[in-house]
């Protein structure tokens, strides 16, 4: 019999890069350690109105905050509704919540593109792009990245690997099929609930579709365009068993 060697990444051992991180209650609310790794950390914070946390950015790190829901002040800076504001490393700073308040905290290796003036600036995300399987916009940019995307259901992206960007999807709500093709060209697909995380290496094959109306929360390494390779191009072909998990 002729022995069938492994290639790539194990199709087996996919179940590794699919989480759930537990929230841990706070008298302020509830925070979550979403992922912590040594190139990226993402947090979040659900915080009650009044509420207040201290909070300073990782050795080594600056921090970028998102606010999805709610309004925050930030020392004295107020953080409206889907607006982002990135915090000097190595400052302690408060965080109240005007209202009840979901924000999510973006870390990573302090960047040399990041001018003094950025700091403690609000401003909105940018890169904002309609899809044909829904939304995608941006909220940092530099040697960490953030997005914010709405996947539609029904609808999928392509299906695609990057060469060096290391990256995260969190599901902050909906439910989103996640297709992983590993090994022998062989495929997984997980189904992914709100509050799942996935760590996604270089060179692994993902595609992304709608089993409800999903919002993803993504943190990866450096994000460029130039680093995405199309394996199957999801405006022309199917997500397979998407349509068939719809009916169920």
């Amino acid at each position: 019999m002729r022995q069938q060697y492994s290639y790539g990444i194990d199709v087996n051992t996919l179940d590794k890069f699919i989480d759930a991180p537990t929230p841990k209650n706070k008298a302020w609310g509830k925070s979550n350690l979403i992922v912590d790794l040594p190139e990226y950390r993402l947090e979040s914070f659900a915080i009650s109105a009044g509420g207040q946390l201290s909070f300073k950015p990782k050795n080594g790190f600056e921090s970028t905050i998102f606010v999805e829901e709610g309004e925050i002040k930030v020392d004295k800076i107020s953080v409206r509704n889907r607006s982002v504001i990135t915090l000097k490393p190595k400052t302690s700073y408060k965080i109240k919540a005007e209202q009840k308040s979901v924000v999510f905290v973006f870390s990573g290796p302090i960047s040399k593109k990041t001018k003094k003036g950025e700091y403690e600036k609000v401003r909105p995300t940018f890169d904002v792009r309609d899809k044909y399987w829904g939304k995608i916009e941006s909220i940092v940019s530099k040697d960490y990245s953030g997005k914010r995307m709405e996947v539609n259901t029904g609808k999928s992206a392509s299906l695609e690997f990057h060469c060096h960007k290391l990256e995260s999807y969190f599901i902050h709500s909906g439910r989103l099929l996640l297709r992983l093709k590993a090994g022998r060209g062989e495929d997984r697909f997980f189904e992914l609930k709100e509050g799942s995380l996935t760590i996604t290496p270089p060179g692994l094959m993902h595609q992304r579709g709608g089993l409800q109306n999903t919002v993803i929360i993504e943190i990866a390494t450096k994000d460029e365009d130039s680093d995405s390779y199309l394996v199957e191009d999801g405006a022309r072909i199917e997500m397979p068993t998407l349509k068939e998990r719809l009916k169920n």
